[in-house]
């Protein structure tokens, strides 16, 4: 599914920059991908833990990446491309159920493992996918970048399809009660508002502003597609690393040191002026982007009992999705109101009030 949602994304804010968009609706365009997460994310998280069944969102997820890449492909103006990613959200909104489903194959005990490789697998298709669109995108057109991810969609849809779905075992009847129980988690809640100052960062930046920078200082095609290709390779390693790390340094000093990363690669980035260093700056930021998402995901589905992770993991997602909203439309409001090189500044101190977030809040040093 990301593969399918990301082979277009480095291209994404230039696209609607050549259709006439603004910098403010650069920034639109980019939110709006987080719309339906916010507004879905929850209900598919119940519906899925009250029907017992992950498949069926997940196949409606795919199947909104095929049709909003492929509209897309064919937006004529700014607020099509507003619209269609609108749709693509809708996928996004689905990795609650595809996450859950992944997690369902393991024990309690092997929880951590699977969220980190299940990130992990993730990465490495969005580093295939970025990789691969700017390829396509320097020998074809940067508009066939988005006609390769409803093909990409499609495989992805008919491979879930032979997929069997695990019994989810024993459940408790579904109440208000219990929502209300989940969404009051103390732990749910402190790692779900430090996500927030994660995406705003990450969306702000890289599937923003990156791109459109990258241009202004000479990258080609081929070579935004390998900035990006290095913050998501940056992403896999950090995924990975991430359970070892939080053994050697604990949770807490985990994260800071993610979010630490992606605050400095952004702070960097004005003094800049060649496509490599801005790749290297983006490798270390999308290191510390996997090492963050991977604890405080882990923290979030180990945070409640297991029968209930997908309303827990829809909850994470729909509040850290108000980040992804924030990010790209007041970094499209900065770089329109002062410059470009504001977004940075501003990236990074949301990362370090992140961080002071961190350091105030009672995270657990071990996860278990």
């Amino acid at each position: 599914m990301w593969g399918s949602l990301y082979l277009y994304v480095p291209f994404l804010p230039i696209r609607a920059q050549d259709l006439g968009a603004s910098n403010t609706m650069v920034g639109a365009v980019i939110a709006s991908y987080a719309i339906a997460q916010v507004a879905l994310r929850i209900p598919i998280g119940v519906a899925s833990d009250l029907l017992g069944r992950r498949k069926p969102f997940a196949l409606i997820a795919i199947a909104s990446a095929i049709l909003g890449a492929l509209w897309l492909g064919v937006s004529p103006n700014p607020l099509n491309m507003f619209f269609a990613r609108t749709v693509t959200g809708i996928a996004g909104a689905g990795w609650v159920a595809l996450s859950i489903l992944y997690a369902s194959y393991f024990t309690t005990k092997g929880t951590a493992g699977a969220m980190s490789r299940i990130m992990a697998v993730n990465g490495i298709a969005l580093v295939l996918a970025t990789l691969t669109g700017g390829w396509i995108a320097e020998l074809i057109s940067p508009a066939a970048t988005f006609y390769s991810g409803v093909i990409a969609g499609t495989i992805g849809f008919l491979l879930l399809l032979m997929a069997p779905e695990p019994p989810m075992g024993e459940r408790k009847a579904y109440s208000k009660a219990i929502f209300l129980s989940v969404a009051r988690t103390p732990l749910l809640i402190l790692v779900s508002i430090i996500s927030v100052f994660a995406h705003f960062v990450t969306f702000a930046t890289s599937f923003s502003f990156i791109p459109i920078y990258a241009r202004e200082i000479g990258g080609s095609e081929s070579q935004i597609g390998y900035i990006s290709t290095a913050m998501f390779a940056g992403g896999v390693l950090g995924t990975i690393a991430a359970p070892y790390i939080a053994r050697r340094i604990e949770y807490p000093r985990a994260v800071l040191l993610g979010l630490g990363l992606m605050g400095a690669s952004a702070v960097i980035v004005p003094a800049l002026d060649g496509v490599l260093g801005l790749g290297v700056s983006q490798f270390f930021g999308g290191f510390g982007r996997g090492l963050e998402a991977a604890l405080l995901m882990t923290l979030a589905v180990l945070s409640v009992a297991p029968a209930m992770r997908a309303t827990a993991m829809g909850m994470f997602q729909a509040v850290y999705a108000i980040g992804m909203i924030a990010g790209p439309v007041v970094a499209g409001v900065v770089a329109d109101s002062v410059d470009i090189d504001a977004v940075f500044y501003l990236a990074t101190a949301i990362a370090m009030i992140g961080g002071a977030l961190v350091f105030l809040g009672r995270i657990p040093q071990r996860a278990e």
